[in-house]
């Protein structure tokens, strides 16, 4: 699915690049070749004004002596750059020329009439040996029975050349350019899409897993459940053992549909904070308070050292929250007879809160994902204390949801320490 995202990706963003170098490419093509032809129909101009005068003037002296129309000096004395003259009469006859004129590259009848009508006109020719002219029409004063154009031209191959070269250039780099978006595009559309990918992996993984969570206590459930009707004729007391399991099981079903509830609102940011200043140093001794509960049967200390009062901004249901998942962790991972400690103090603009214990500790190799959803270090320890894999996966996001930091350090045989810090209030 991703695979084809990232190519229709891909594809629309080369197309949008190469509809913009196509454009671009198109506009630097014309403007150049108005540039050109621009200063070609320049030249043209300032030519035809300079012999227009002097050659009608020779028109007008030659009709009034009644002479023949040839032999009439047209252009200058010396043509270069490849410029021709020619003077036709109504009707497209040439009555003379340059050396360098070709005939079949001077203008026809019509639009001979059309200039001699007023118009001063730029023409478009090909000479007998294919070369593209273009050719300016200016009339000359009229005698009385007789009609003049004065045609002043030059080739066009050089600026043709050079339009040609730049339409190569703005080709290749084009083309060029549309191999860098696809690979660019390419590039950009995974990166754009990572994300996305990764969150529906981990949500496929999450589902995956829950699955895996859910179907262990229902099938105890149900087994309690079928060994209850089996022996439905004995009283309740005789099976009281699977009473009890059913009891325990549906409690950590709804702890762990509780826990899963608040990462889907984590995940979908509908979770509600009440942010307020609270006092962090009283939600931490109420939460040891109701821990040490838990603590004393199992022959585990629960000392608590917190400077008061220390206030944060924050949400004080979520913080008692976060405190007693990590207090209610070292209990569950610490052997009777060892010490759960709890300090709580003002470290510059932070309120650093340490919880350490002296049990198992964490392998190496566990600590890159213990804040991974339903991952446990020790999976049979911790589905033997209740545990469910979301705890600390919960109290990472209460921390950084109040613009804190949650981090753990463990060594096997000694111990781990989780250490929270979170912005505290002037």
């Amino acid at each position: 699915m991703f695979g084809r995202a990232r190519w229709r990706l891909t594809l629309w963003f080369a197309a949008v690049f190469a509809l913009i170098i196509v454009l671009l490419g198109a506009a630097v093509f014309l403007t150049a070749r108005r540039v050109l032809f621009d200063q070609v129909n320049s030249d043209l101009v300032a030519r035809a004004e300079r012999e227009s005068q002097p050659v009608a003037q020779r028109l007008l002296q030659r009709i009034r002596e009644g002479g023949q129309l040839t032999g009439i000096k047209i252009g200058p004395d010396f043509t270069a750059g490849g410029y021709f003259y020619a003077v036709a009469a109504q009707g497209g006859t040439i009555i003379g020329s340059t050396p360098n004129a070709d005939p079949a590259g001077l203008a026809g009848s019509k639009e001979i009439d059309d200039a001699l009508a007023g118009n001063s006109t730029f023409v478009d020719t090909t000479s007998s040996e294919g070369e593209q002219l273009r050719v300016q029409l200016v009339p000359l004063d009229r005698g009385q029975d007789h009609r003049f154009v004065l045609e002043v031209g030059r080739s066009t191959e050089p600026e043709r050349k050079a339009l040609r070269g730049l339409l190569l250039i703005l080709a290749v780099g084009g083309g060029a350019g549309i191999l860098l978006a696809l690979g660019a595009g390419f590039w950009l559309a995974g990166r754009a899409l990572r994300p996305i990918q990764n969150a529906m992996d981990r949500q496929r993984g999450f589902v995956a897993d829950a699955s895996h969570e859910l179907r262990t206590p229902l099938s105890l459930i149900r087994a309690n459940a079928e060994i209850l009707e089996r022996h439905r004729e004995q009283p309740v007391s005789a099976n009281i053992g699977s009473v009890g399991d059913i009891i325990g099981e549906t409690d950590r079903l709804s702890a762990l549909v509780g826990q899963m509830l608040t990462l889907a609102q984590a995940d979908s940011d509908t979770a509600a904070f009440s942010m307020a200043t609270v006092d962090f140093s009283a939600i931490a001794q109420d939460a040891a308070r109701q821990m040490r509960l838990l603590a004393e049967p199992k022959g585990i200390s629960l000392d608590l050292d917190a400077d008061g009062p220390l206030t944060v901004s924050g949400d004080a249901t979520r913080l008692r929250e976060l405190v007693t998942i990590l207090i209610d962790n070292a209990i569950k991972y610490s052997d009777p007879g060892t010490a759960v400690r709890v300090d709580l103090k003002r470290n510059g603009s932070s309120a650093e809160l340490r919880v350490v214990d002296e049990g198992r500790g964490i392998e190496p190799g566990a600590l890159p994902r213990i804040f991974d959803r339903f991952f446990r270090a020790d999976k049979a320890r911790s589905r033997e204390m209740g545990g469910t894999g979301l705890g600390l996966a919960i109290a990472k996001w209460i921390a950084e949801a109040h613009k804190g930091t949650i981090a753990i350090d463990s060594t096997p045989g000694r111990g781990t320490a989780v250490k929270v810090e979170l912005p505290a209030s002037a």
